[in-house]
């Protein structure tokens, strides 16, 4: 017989219903029951590969703080900072973080000496008219360092389980080099990857005029 303690007792919320729940949580119960997916001890198979748990639960940033902060030197931003902002930078993010109350749109054109940018890009549709609009606020000979998902990363790719329709393009170091050829300016240092977080980096500089 039960005892009379556990009669009518409130069942306890499932962790994603929580108040301040982390986003993880929100997801996680997804993919443990998606057929493309399988649970393994401390990560996931997806598509053949294991990927570790550190991979989904944000702040790939801190890989390349170390790398970044040689070349990010000065007044500059971080756009789509998150909760994990470049250190002296101004975060700059839509969605969460101390960046809600910043847009690159408030910086006047030839301002900045930087612009960080970690696993944005490949968010947005329209990459190269937001490459014209960050671009613009930097000052002659300042620099962009973009840190993304390497092409190598199924978790990453449009249309996956753990990203949706959220990532809408696949950047790779060869597009944003030419892209950034293409616009005049010259490449300070890349490196393609995958690193750790499963990612790669190019940083490059607006000439002087």
């Amino acid at each position: 017989m039960p005892s009379d303690q556990n009669v009518n007792q409130p069942a306890h919320p499932l962790l994603e219903e929580m108040p301040n729940v982390p986003d993880l949580f929100h997801v996680y119960r997804y993919w443990c029951s998606h057929p493309a997916v399988k649970r393994v001890p401390g990560g996931w198979l997806y598509e053949g590969k294991t990927y570790p748990d550190y991979l989904t639960v944000g702040g790939a940033s801190h890989a390349i703080f170390r790398v970044a902060l040689k070349y990010c030197i000065g007044v500059g931003v971080d756009i789509g900072a998150g909760l994990w902002p470049l250190p002296n930078a101004t975060p700059i993010d839509s969605e969460r973080g101390e960046g809600k109350e910043n847009s690159i749109e408030s910086y006047h054109d030839n301002s900045l000496d930087f612009i960080f940018s970690s696993h944005c890009l490949e968010h947005i549709e329209d990459w190269k008219g937001a490459l014209n609009s960050w671009l613009s606020k930097l000052k002659p000979a300042g620099k962009i360092f973009l840190y993304l998902p390497h092409e190598d990363c199924a978790l990453w790719l449009p249309g996956s389980p753990f990203v949706g329709d959220g990532h809408k393009w696949i950047p790779t170091l060869s597009i944003l080099e030419e892209d950034f050829l293409r616009r005049g300016y010259s490449i300070v240092d890349r490196d393609e990857g995958p690193d750790a977080m499963m990612s790669f980096f190019i940083c490059a500089t607006k000439q002087a005029q």
